[in-house]
């Protein structure tokens, strides 16, 4: 079945800000079907040393810059059935934890170039 209307959440007011990983959710007909990129491997992929600390909020942004490019890795992982089933208040939903493996299986690689501020205030 194919996934649409692919979305990141970016009102979470549970999530921890430093530590959570970001979201995203799409549809397997009337099934929501969630998607969880691992932070670590986020942090390995675009080598952001340890030390630096990225909030949910700019690996939100990262992941919706990169959402067209993700698509197919999630529909891919959800067609070989590869994803778990997480419970919350008496639901159940299947659930996606993207790795280091699966962001490098990116054709044209992820960029975090959104995060680049000073690009866009210098002269």
């Amino acid at each position: 079945m194919n996934l649409s209307d692919f979305s990141v959440v970016h009102a979470r007011p549970e999530a921890a800000n430093f530590l959570d990983d970001p979201l995203i959710h799409c549809f397997a007909g009337d099934q929501v079907v969630l998607t969880y990129v691992s932070r670590e491997a986020l942090m390995d992929y675009f080598q952001v040393s340890g030390d630096k600390r990225l909030t949910l909020q700019q690996w939100n942004l990262v992941i919706d810059r990169n959402l067209d490019a993700l698509k197919p890795i999630i529909q891919s992982r959800f067609d070989r059935d590869e994803w778990d089933v997480h419970n919350a208040v008496g639901q159940s939903y299947p659930k996606i934890i993207l790795r280091l493996e699966d962001l490098r299986r990116v054709p044209n690689g992820l960029t975090i170039e959104v995060l680049n501020l000073k690009g866009g205030f210098t002269r």
